[in-house]
């Protein structure tokens, strides 16, 4: 079998298709080399890298998934491509599989661990059940996405594989990588250690969010206050509402575990009381106050900086458009398989509308709304939400979100 890191001969040339236009976010061109496309932004950085595809599905899928439209026809991909229908159940064997398939060819054709192959093995054997070619074609759609990852990569100045991990449980990133990042802050499949890293990169990890024969939206922000006030140099906005809950808690004779307490004003679950009680509701008004007293706090905080200052960090924390932040990680969707060849198409989720429109503003500032909620603004037009929030309910955790 031929190695899964078969690169492009360097002798070949990179030739450019096609000229492409976003609404928005400006430019784009597509390069060709070998059997691999790229297609780059107006900063000429390669935000999507696609392998074996034919270049008029290319534009397709840019022009209907990303709206990127080439500039003298918009083009449309086969509903065939984009969809594909089946139990749920049987997609989680899929999606697990793909995945495992996906660490053992990045690992060189190797099993990373006995658990990697066992696992491995079991989901092969219930795709079986349900066709017996299935797991050919997640294989093959594997391997055509681990090229495109890893030529992805090399273009944005990683290369030479170091280790594979698999990430997909929580805690996982940091078990392996040492890094923390949960898995609404990064949802990274597999996570590769690469020897080479980009000048700019902290560390030489780099994920990816794997995806077999679906799409998928890119997502904001959703972490928690303490990764918001490391971001801002130890800006601490966990102390209040600690100390807001923990003064209720004590006011109403409730456990001091937050748990707990949280557990007692919401009542017995499958009950008609759960959560439709007195002492909820007036817990729940407690909680709304505790969000109005965070996001006011970091609304101060904002206020206070300059725009080059407020730019990078709504970049770095909230867009994630820097190999600075703690993981990088791209989207890498295959397609295909056995009866068709596969392909696979990888992209830089931080490549999006807002991304482009801060680093191009020239005055950023923010705006609160309502009772707990901030309205990022680039020069003069809304650009996405950011809302201080209870992770679930009065006397949880906390976090901050960030949507369009």
């Amino acid at each position: 079998m031929q190695g899964f890191l078969s690169f492009l001969v360097e002798s070949e040339q990179e030739t450019q298709t096609h000229e492409l236009e976003h609404p928005i976010k400006g430019k784009y061109t597509l390069h060709k080399k070998g059997d691999y496309h790229h297609a780059k932004n107006k900063y000429g950085e390669v935000t999507h890298t696609f392998y074996k595809m034919d270049p008029e599905h290319i534009v397709g899928r840019l022009s209907h998934e990303h709206d990127i439209h080439s500039k003298t026809k918009k083009n449309k991909v086969e509903e065939s491509i984009l969809i594909e229908m089946s139990s749920s159940s049987v997609n989680i064997h899929r999606g697990a599989f793909n995945e495992a398939m996906f660490a053992y060819h990045a690992n060189g054709q190797k099993w990373v661990d006995d658990n990697h192959k066992k696992a491995a093995f079991h989901h092969k054997s219930m795709l079986d059940k349900f066709d017996k070619l299935e797991a050919r074609r997640q294989n093959d759609r594997a391997q055509a996405q681990v090229k495109s990852f890893t030529e992805h990569a090399k273009k944005n100045g990683y290369s030479k594989i170091k280790a594979v991990h698999l990430t997909a449980k929580p805690g996982d990133i940091e078990k392996h990588t040492g890094i923390k990042a949960t898995q609404q802050e990064n949802p990274s499949d597999v996570v590769v250690h690469f020897h080479n890293k980009p000048k700019t990169a902290e560390h030489g990890y780099l994920g990816a969010s794997l995806k077999s024969s679906s799409a998928k939206k890119i997502g904001f922000h959703n972490g928690g206050l303490g990764a918001i006030s490391k971001s801002l140099g130890g800006v601490d906005l966990e102390s209040e509402a600690k100390k807001q809950q923990m003064s209720y808690i004590k006011k109403k004779g409730l456990p001091t575990v937050l748990s707990q307490a949280a557990a007692k004003v919401a009542g017995k679950k499958e009950t008609k009381s759960y959560r439709k009680n007195p002492a909820y509701t007036e817990a729940s008004e407690h909680m709304n106050m505790i969000d109005n007293k965070v996001r006011n706090k970091l609304h101060g905080h904002y206020s206070t900086m300059k725009t080059d200052e407020l730019k990078e960090h709504l970049l770095k924390t909230y867009v994630k458009a820097s190999t600075t932040h703690a993981l990088p990680y791209v989207k890498t969707h295959g397609t295909g398989g056995y009866e068709k060849e596969a392909s696979a198409h990888t992209e830089d989720p931080s490549d999006n509308e807002i991304y482009h429109r801060l680093r191009d503003a020239k005055k950023i500032h923010v705006e609160r709304g309502g009772n707990s909620n901030m309205s990022v603004h680039a020069d003069g037009k809304k650009m996405f939400s950011i809302q201080v929030k209870h992770n679930n309910g009065p006397l949880t955790s906390m976090k901050v979100i960030a949507q369009p």
